[in-house]
This record gives C-alpha cells, sequence and structure tokens, in this order.
C-alpha cells in the first residue's frame, strides 16, 4: 500500500488534522497544570503555596503560632473517619498525600477542601490541576467547620511534629 493512498482518502485528510489538534490540546492541557510554566520553576501543584483567590465559605482563619493539641486530638479522630479511606500522609493514595498540606496550602484553601468542595473544584485552578492528576472527585463528606478546623489543626500538628 503506498502512502498516497492514504492521503487520497478523504477521511483521512480529515482524522490526520483532528489527530494532530487533539495531541496539541492534551499537550497544553498537561503543560498548564504541571507547575513549569515560569522559566527555570521547579514548582509545581503539589508545593506551591502563593497569594491567590480565596473560593469557598471560608475567606480567613486564624490560626496561632503554636498548635492546639485538643484541636489536633480531635481532628485526628475526624481524619480517621472521614479522611483516611483516600488519604495517607506520605504517600498518593486515592487522592493527594496530606502530611505537609498545611505547609504547602493556606489554612483557608484546607478548610474550603474540606467544607466547600464543589466550589473549589470548580473555580480554583490548583484543584483543577490534582483533579487531572488524581482522576477522582473529592466527595463532600459533611464535615462542620467546627470539625474542619480541627482536621486543619491535626494536619499543622503532623506537618510540624513528622
Amino acid at each position: 500500500m503506498k502512502f498516497n493512498v492514504f492521503l487520497e482518502d478523504p477521511m483521512n485528510r480529515v482524522r490526520l488534522p483532528l489527530a494532530m489538534l487533539a495531541m496539541l490540546i492534551a499537550a497544553l492541557t498537561i503543560s498548564a497544570c504541571s507547575g513549569e510554566a515560569a522559566e527555570d520553576s521547579e514548582e509545581s501543584v503539589f508545593d506551591v503555596k502563593k497569594e491567590k483567590a480565596v473560593y469557598g465559605k471560608i475567606q480567613h482563619v486564624d490560626v496561632g503560632e503554636s498548635i492546639d493539641a485538643t484541636m489536633a486530638k480531635a481532628g485526628l479522630d475526624v481524619f480517621d473517619t472521614k479522611c483516611s479511606g483516600c488519604h495517607k500522609y506520605d504517600e498518593r493514595f486515592v487522592g493527594p498525600a496530606l502530611g505537609d498540606v498545611a505547609e504547602r496550602r493556606p489554612p483557608e484553601y484546607i478548610m474550603n477542601m474540606i467544607l466547600d468542595t464543589e466550589t473549589m473544584i470548580e473555580n480554583d485552578d490548583t484543584v483543577k490541576c490534582l483533579l487531572q492528576e488524581f482522576l477522582t472527585r473529592m466527595p463532600n463528606q459533611n464535615v462542620d467547620e467546627k470539625d474542619a478546623r480541627n482536621v486543619l489543626e491535626h494536619l499543622r500538628d503532623h506537618a510540624q511534629n513528622n
């Protein structure tokens, strides 16, 4: 079979450009979420902590310098019940590892991911990139604000002490 036969088929003339367009779109999407937008940047969605828009109902979280041990203990209980099925501390599982998330993300981000997951998925670019990587939407766990704050304190404690 000659190569000219391939080009003479009208359907192949359409398929080839469409396939090239699909590959270009895929490459652009992957590179947009890779964290390599800036020259010589080694940042990724896993270690970027920048000032950006806050999505969700929690606009500010006042965390102290020290860890509240009572809140951290209560947060561990909630984490074990609601989060550990999909998240581990130091390894990828269904969702990303959360062992140092309190060092990588602002407290408002963590609280809103727990409390207002759908808004975060719809609006936050970091969450969109993580969704592309992990291919699983974080379900709403029906955690109240007090329990979410306790989970945040537990994650802060874990990041500082492990």
